[in-house]
C-alpha cells in the first residue's frame, strides 16, 4: 500500500523537530548559535572540533543581560556557592571565554576550541546559574 504525501508529512516534520532541538547534534560545526532566555539556553548542547577557530552567534531573546560562559578544562560547577566572590577569580581561575549580551541584541564570540572533552557553559551573572542557565560544549578530536 503506498502511502499519501500527507500520511509522510508528519514522521517528516517530526524527525525534523527532534533533529533541531538537539542544537548541531552530533556533528562538529564551527559556526553556532544560541538564544538565551529568562533562564535557559537554546540550544543546550553544542558539539564542535577541538582546536578550530568557533564563531558563536549569541542572541539574548530575554529581558536582562545574559551571558554565555564557557568554563575551563576540568572545571565543573553544580551550584553558584562553587563560584568564587570575586569576578577576578572567576576569569582567572574558571572561565575559558565568555560573552556577555545586552537584551534584544546579539553578538558574535570568536574562540579557539579547546582540546576534546566535554565542557560546561554557564550564564555566570548571579542567579541565572541557579535558574536553569547551563548548557554542555562536546569538543571532539
Amino acid at each position: 500500500m503506498m502511502r499519501s504525501p500527507r500520511t509522510l508529512a508528519v514522521p517528516l516534520a517530526i524527525a525534523a523537530l527532534a533533529l533541531s532541538a538537539c542544537g548541531n547534534g552530533g556533528e562538529p560545526s564551527t559556526d553556532l548559535q544560541v538564544t538565551t532566555t529568562e533562564f535557559a539556553f537554546s540550544p543546550a548542547s553544542w558539539t564542535v572540533p577541538a582546536d578550530q577557530e568557533i564563531s558563536i552567534d549569541i542572541t539574548n531573546n530575554g529581558t536582562v543581560v545574559h551571558e554565555w560562559v564557557l568554563l575551563q578544562p576540568g572545571v565543573n560547577i553544580t551550584s553558584e556557592a562553587d563560584l568564587p566572590d570575586t569576578e577576578e577569580e572567576l576569569l582567572a581561575d574558571f572561565v575559558y571565554v565568555e560573552e556577555e549580551v545586552d537584551p534584544g541584541t546579539t553578538k558574535t564570540l570568536t574562540f579557539t576550541a579547546p582540546a576534546a572533552g566535554t565542557y560546561q557553559v554557564i550564564c555566570a551573572i548571579p542567579g541565572h546559574f541557579g535558574g536553569g542557565m547551563t548548557a554542555t560544549l562536546n569538543v571532539t578530536g
